[in-house]
């Protein structure tokens, strides 16, 4: 009796599926020939595992139930000692769940995700974009590996690894009246409208910061979108204050944009790698840290 991998996955398939046809599709074979690795299956087990009828699908019999289940054991330990031979090889593999705060992820994981589909292209990358509050609320709850956020942004209890330095610009229209300074002091915007960016907790930490400047800000808009706020600017619609500088200082309509240094003291911030306190990162979260670090170096950052 010889029995192979290849004949429980397709069986597992039709199982699940209800059908021959359906099955032969998932797994890339011709109906056929998934057909015979079941009679295959069958004669060497010497039961039958399912009834199979025109237009009506495949339906397990007792016997194919109880196989199933210990099949789908059997097929499951097989992948994992696959993994078990990668690992022993030195060979990252698995999943490497990734959260990045949504204004970083244009300039941070187009570069990571390159990294390791060149690097180590068994692992298997997840990405969630969002909030720094809710990404710090999925590291603690074990649904992710690793956050990319602001220092500033962290309120919980996290091992953080410095990614890049960055200062909060000032972002104007060329032809606001105060684009012709290098350097601009936050009281001199006065009662101009402000267009902020509203995702948490990047909104109140800007709003804090101006009004620590000694004025209340005139906030115009708000918006999740750090491209919208960028496009406002562009058309002295408002001012904004916002992390990251894109190549070319231009939205995506063309409009150019003016970015200046902000003349107040600003409290220090980086981007940062974040993952649960007390946990030993993965050799995988180890290589992210490692090539960010490296690759995210503040001459070669993609946030100013």
């Amino acid at each position: 009796m010889q029995i192979t991998l290849r004949q429980l996955e397709y069986f597992l398939a039709v199982a699940e599926l209800g059908s021959v046809s359906a099955a032969a599709r998932r797994c890339h074979v011709s109906p056929g020939g998934l057909s015979l690795a079941l009679n295959d299956l069958e004669a060497g087990l010497g039961v039958q595992l399912m009834l199979r009828r025109k237009a009506k699908g495949a339906t397990l019999t007792s016997a194919g139930r109880w196989v199933a289940e210990r099949a789908r054991s059997i097929v499951t330990d097989a992948g994992e000692l696959q993994f078990v031979a990668q690992r022993l090889q030195g060979e990252l593999v698995g999943p490497l769940k990734i959260g990045c705060f949504g204004t970083l992820s244009p300039w941070l994981l187009p570069r990571i995700i390159e990294f390791f589909a060149t690097n180590h292209p068994a692992v298997d990358i997840e990405l969630m974009e969002g909030s720094s509050d809710l990404l710090q609320q999925l590291l603690l709850d074990g649904e992710l590996d690793v956050g990319l956020m602001y220092s500033l942004h962290v309120n919980t209890e996290l091992e953080l690894t410095t990614v890049a330095p960055v200062r909060l610009q000032l972002l104007l229209s060329p032809d606001h009246p105060l684009a012709g300074q290098d350097e601009i002091a936050l009281r001199d915007l006065g009662d101009s409208p402000a267009a902020l960016l509203g995702l948490q907790p990047a909104r109140d930490l800007a709003e804090t910061q101006l009004r620590n400047a000694g004025f209340e800000p005139q906030i115009k808009w708000r918006s999740t979108n750090v491209e919208t706020i960028r496009s406002l600017v562009a058309r002295g619609l408002a001012y904004s204050v916002l992390m990251g500088r894109p190549l070319g200082d231009q939205t995506y309509e063309g409009l150019p944009l003016a970015y200046r240094r902000i003349k107040d003291d600003l409290p220090d911030n980086a981007v940062v790698a974040a993952y649960p306190r007390g946990t030993d990162p993965s050799e995988k979260v180890r290589a992210l840290l490692s090539y960010c670090q490296e690759e995210f170096s503040p001459d070669k950052s993609p946030v100013q």
